[in-house]
This record gives structure tokens, C-alpha cells and sequence, in this order.
């Protein structure tokens, strides 16, 4: 009998161990191979266009300031910021829309008009570089605005609920009603969606047919429910024929790296291939928000678009793994940038707000590593000025430890508790200076502080934010590194650094 279950056992042992290496082995045939990641952490909608050699980029940037700012990249994996359309804040920013017509460049954005309403408006500029002229009210509701020409080289402005709308000559004005173009692809009842949600229509025109790419299934929710599915037309009028295998790309199982896969564009590169844009999120690390992908697709014998099975034919973007201030795109949170942050490579301004990073937003950065770790030399000039470093969601979700004289400060959901430091804090010459160390390992945030940098204390509290993300606290937003300044005066910051774990 002992040997019988001995050998039971054994067998349980093996299939178990079994399963596990055909999970592993399953879990690397799925097409992560096959997506790069474009920029990290949180990217999302992402809207390409190519002039040439050179791809211009731009996304959501919901309520950070300076928004909808532009990237360019030659190989399509390396992307530099070449400007930023909208330097004043402009409200919540969604999914925009990067076009080239006649030689100018434009930018159709959604967001609220000044009486808090859904619109749509419009920036332009003659360069990608800027500078961009003020947004136009196009005076119409609804999301994911589209620029399309249709064959007569008509322009026209397509929504998420697919309603088309004619646009003056200039692209500046809605010149009559729209037409309703498409109404979507049934989603199988059976599937784990959060909603139906047509949005992110997106056109591209390949030899004698217009193809159409919609998201559905809802930007967040179950990991399976986003999705892009693509019709076809010869003309933008239509009528419209959804593909036959519907969607092109959707994330299959919660096993996978990417989740809920969508709001997918195609473009093509000068030789020739095409590659489809979108959005997912990271399994596991919800937190970074949703991250800008690629795959590289082909018009099939069939005449409709496929996934390839192999890898992206680009090269692996270049991260550093330390990195100062000069290599983020600082931004604020609902205000303007330049009222209050002045950012040079050797010396970071902050003029202080508030009593915590729920009264005035940080200086902001965006980070897409798992585990890393900030750092800085925080000094204050004002006896009633206090600073700190915070991981940041949004002003009543945020993690961080500061100072001010005589005292750490705690920030945490909104509020700011105190506590005495180790080692006394004090005001040299009117000035009082700190080091401040956090650690973001895998969601876990953890503090140090130092008053020479390089003698350090930890802090004894830490904080979980696994769960700040959207599908807990709305808002699509995803946290973000920063530096708070409060009270009164200027906080001067040197030695900024960042450094992926």
C-alpha cells in the first residue's frame, strides 16, 4: 500500500510539474514575440502618421499639461518629443487623431468646451515642431475623432458612434450633419466584455479598399474584453463589410502579457510592411496604464488583414537604466505646467502650493518599469515650505515622504501625517535640505531619507498600490513619479535620478 501511494505520488509530483513546464511553454507561444512595445508605461490610443522617412506620434494625455505632446522616430522604435500641441492646460484629453493634409498638420482631439461640455476640437501647425495654433471648437460631441478624405478628396471628421461629418476645406469647421457609416460587429455573447462601446474608428486606405479598424468590447474590464475588429469598403460612404473572422486582434486569455488589446490603427513604412498600433495593458502591472504596442500585419490572400506569426520587424527600443531630469517629459496635473516648474538638466524649480499633493499637483513623470527607484536632493528656502517624492494616481490617491523643518511628512490618500526623523532636519542659512529615496518594487512602495546622501535611514512605513488603476479608481490614469512642493515659496531640486531595479 505504501508503495502504491508512493508511486501515486510520483505521478501526481510529475503531472504537476509537467503541466506547469506545457504552461510555460504555452505561455511563450503566445504572440508576445510578436509585439514591441513602443514607449513605456502609460501611452494610450495611440494615433501614427509617416511623412517620408519619419513617423510623428501622439496619444491621450487625458489631465496632464503640457498635453498631446508629439514624438517622432526614424526606425519606429526609438521615439524623441518634438513639441507639445497644447502647452496650456485644456481639460481631460482622449484619444486624438495626427493627420497630414496639404503639407499641414493637424491634431483632432476630444475634450470639454468651457461650459464643461463634450467636444471636439482641432489644432494645427505647419511643422510636427510647432507651434501649434490654439484649439479650434469644432462645436460637435462624441469621441476618437477620425480625419478622412473620402475618394472625390471630400474631408470629413468620423466619431466613435460612426456618424461622419462633413469638415470645411480648410478642416477647421463642421460644414453639415453626418451620416451614419457603420454601426459595428456583433461580439459574441459568450465573450467576458465590459460593455460594446464602438470607439477608436480608425481608416486607412490599401490599393482599392478602404479598410476600417473599431475597438469594442470596452478600454478596461475583464482582460479579454477590448478588442479591434476591422470592415471593408470601396468607399468611406460604404456600405461597410465587416471581415469574416472578426476581431484582428483580441487578448484570448488572462494568461497573456497583454491585456485587453485595442484601439488599433495601421501604418505603412516605406517599405512596404504594415504595422498596427495600439494599446494594452500589462498583466500584473495594471499601474503603468495603457502601453503603446506594435505588430506587424499583411493583407492575406483573402483580401482582409491578419496578424503575422512573426516577430515585429523593428529594432528593440533603447531604454537606459538610470536616467536624470533631462531624459522625462515633466508634466502636471490639472494646471498649468509653467505656473509653477521650471526644469533644466542641473537644477528643477518648484514654487510650493498646498499643504499635500491633494491641494497642487507634483511635477510628474512617466515611468513604465516594474521596479525603480527615485531619487533626489530636496532643498527648501522658505520656513513654511515643505517637499517630497510621490508616487502619484491622482490628488487623493498618492503615496510619498517628505519634509519640512524639523519633521517627515507622510503623504498618503490625501492626507499627511508627521513623524520625527532619526537624525534632526534643520535650517541652515535659511535653507533646509533633505535627500529623499522612493522605491517602486513591483507595486510596493518603500521610503528612505538621508541629510548628507549618503548616510541612509529607512522610513518604517510602506504602502501596497497594486489596486490603483482604472478598473478600481477610474479615470484611466496610472501612477506616475513625482515631486511635491507645499507651503510657501520655492523648492530647489538637484540630482534627480531614476533608476530601473
Amino acid at each position: 500500500m505504501r508503495t502504491s501511494i508512493y508511486a501515486l505520488l510520483l505521478a501526481a509530483l510529475f503531472t504537476s510539474c509537467t503541466a506547469t513546464e506545457n504552461q510555460k511553454k504555452q505561455d511563450k507561444t503566445e504572440p508576445v514575440s510578436t509585439t514591441v512595445r513602443l514607449l513605456e508605461g502609460d501611452m494610450p490610443d495611440p494615433s501614427v502618421v509617416r511623412v517620408g522617412n519619419t513617423y510623428y506620434m501622439v496619444h491621450s494625455s487625458f489631465i496632464y499639461t503640457p498635453g498631446l505632446v508629439v514624438y517622432s522616430s526614424k526606425n519606429l522604435a526609438d521615439w524623441t518629443p518634438c513639441s507639445a500641441a497644447l502647452p496650456e492646460y485644456t481639460g481631460d484629453i482622449w484619444a486624438p487623431d495626427i493627420c497630414v493634409y496639404d503639407n499641414r498638420f493637424y491634431i483632432y482631439f476630444p475634450t470639454r468646451n468651457e461650459k464643461g461640455e463634450k467636444t471636439n476640437m482641432v489644432t494645427w501647425a505647419d511643422s510636427p515642431e510647432g507651434p501649434w495654433s490654439k484649439p479650434v471648437d469644432l462645436k460637435v460631441g462624441g469621441i476618437d475623432p477620425e480625419h478622412v478624405v473620402d475618394e472625390k478628396g471630400n474631408r470629413y471628421l468620423l466619431l466613435s458612434a460612426g456618424d461622419l461629418h462633413p469638415l470645411s476645406a480648410d478642416g477647421l469647421s463642421i460644414t453639415g450633419k453626418p451620416e451614419i457609416i457603420y454601426k459595428g460587429w456583433e461580439i459574441p455573447e459568450e465573450w467576458d466584455i465590459e460593455s460594446f462601446s464602438l470607439e477608436g474608428l480608425n481608416v486607412k486606405k490599401i490599393n482599392d479598399w478602404y479598410y476600417l479598424l473599431a475597438a469594442e468590447g470596452g478600454t478596461a474590464g475583464p482582460p479579454t474584453g477590448h478588442m479591434v475588429v476591422q470592415a471593408r469598403s470601396k468607399s468611406v460612404h460604404g456600405p461597410w463589410e465587416n471581415a469574416p473572422e472578426n476581431p484582428l486582434l483580441r487578448t484570448q486569455s488572462p494568461q497573456e502579457t497583454w491585456w485587453s488589446q485595442g484601439h488599433g490603427s495601421v501604418v505603412d513604412t516605406p517599405e512596404g510592411k504594415l504595422m498596427l498600433f495600439f494599446h494594452g495593458y500589462e498583466k500584473g502591472y495594471l499601474t503603468l496604464g495603457r502601453q503603446t504596442l506594435t505588430r506587424e500585419v499583411v493583407i492575406g490572400d483573402d483580401g482582409w488583414l491578419h496578424l503575422t506569426d512573426k516577430p515585429a520587424p523593428l529594432p528593440e527600443p533603447q531604454r537606459p537604466s538610470l536616467r536624470t531630469a533631462k531624459d522625462f517629459i515633466w508634466q502636471a496635473a490639472g494646471e498649468n505646467f509653467s505656473a509653477r516648474f521650471h526644469v533644466t538638466p542641473e537644477l528643477i524649480t518648484l514654487k510650493a502650493k498646498g499643504k499635500s499633493p491633494k491641494d497642487a499637483s507634483p511635477l510628474l513623470a512617466r515611468a513604465g518599469d516594474h521596479r525603480y527607484e527615485i531619487e533626489a536632493c530636496l532643498e527648501l528656502n522658505n520656513a513654511e515650505a515643505s517637499a517630497g517624492l510621490v508616487i502619484y494616481y491622482n490628488k487623493d490617491m498618492h503615496f510619498g515622504l517628505g519634509f519640512r523643518p524639523g519633521e517627515l511628512l507622510r503623504y498618503r490618500r490625501g492626507a499627511i501625517h508627521t513623524s520625527q526623523p532619526k537624525t534632526e532636519i534643520t535650517v541652515n542659512d535659511g535653507k533646509c535640505r533633505l535627500w529623499v529615496r522612493l522605491r517602486n518594487y513591483d507595486n510596493i512602495i518603500s521610503g528612505w531619507y538621508s541629510i548628507d546622501g549618503k548616510t541612509w535611514h529607512k522610513y518604517p512605513w510602506g504602502f501596497d498600490m497594486q489596486g490603483y488603476h482604472h478598473n478600481t479608481l477610474g479615470e484611466f490614469l496610472s501612477l506616475r513619479p513625482g515631486i511635491y512642493a507645499g507651503g510657501e515659496g520655492e523648492v530647489h531640486v538637484t540630482d534627480f535620478t531614476y533608476r530601473t531595479l
